[in-house]
């Protein structure tokens, strides 16, 4: 399988996230469902995107994906990116094991 097509299955990972998050939302009484501003709308089209880019920096950097693991990566973009910034160091702030 070449990488374009593992991109594209993460991108699509990315739009299956969007039409969960959409289905779980159509579920709940109008007045508590998510309103459809248009920041929802930026990141319902720029999902598929992060998670082909995320797919792409793991081709980049060496590592074989699967098709599975490739959608799971863009299912998962969200909280890969969320944990990448939440460990990134403060500056001013010293890592995590850095020695007092």
């Amino acid at each position: 399988m070449g990488d374009m097509h593992t991109i594209i299955i993460a991108g699509v990972g990315g739009f299956m996230l969007n039409i969960m998050n959409l289905w779980d939302d159509s579920k709940k009484p109008k007045p508590a469902r998510v309103p459809k501003d248009s920041l929802y709308w930026f990141f319902f089209v720029a999902w598929p995107f992060i998670g082909a880019g995320l797919a792409y920096l793991y081709l980049v950097d060496g590592s074989s994906l699967r098709p599975f693991l490739a959608f799971s990566v863009g299912l998962g973009a969200p909280t890969i990116l969320k944990n990448l910034m939440s460990s990134a160091v403060q500056p001013g702030s010293a890592p995590t094991n850095a020695e007092s």
